[in-house]
């Protein structure tokens, strides 16, 4: 069974973003119904920030009016059900610090997104 074009869409854009394309997946229309306000707001303002940028939590809680609401940002991107389609990947901790990422593979996923995404700083050589 060949996926319909939404689900084709999907998987042609997120294909695209691992391969290191810019594609923001913006035209996807997701369906948050069920969840709860703030974290419907949080996933919006996420949702604002391009491939390759990223914001910290504290920004995020800033442009939803709530300075002082970086830990509860954390909280509902820790809950997000849909990883990648809204890109909390691309949400930073206070100074660049990785901090969490509850898809699978944890951090480590989301340091490789962030390099796909040619974060400055995530997609430097190392060593090993």
């Amino acid at each position: 069974m060949e996926p319909g074009p939404l689900a084709r869409r999907v998987i042609d854009g997120v294909t695209a973003l691992l391969n290191g394309g810019s594609d923001p997946l913006t035209d996807i229309d997701l369906d948050l119904t069920g969840l709860p306000d703030f974290d419907r707001r949080v996933y919006a303002v996420t949702c604002t920030i391009g491939p390759g940028r990223t914001r910290t939590y504290g920004e995020v809680a800033v442009a939803l009016g709530s300075p002082g609401g970086a830990q509860a940002v954390g909280q509902a991107l820790g809950r997000n059900p849909i990883p990648i389609l809204v890109p909390c990947h691309r949400v930073l901790a206070a100074h660049g610090a990785v901090g969490g990422f509850s898809a699978s593979g944890g951090t480590v996923t989301k340091r490789a997104l962030l390099a796909a995404e040619r974060v400055p700083g995530f997609d430097d050589p190392t060593l090993f």
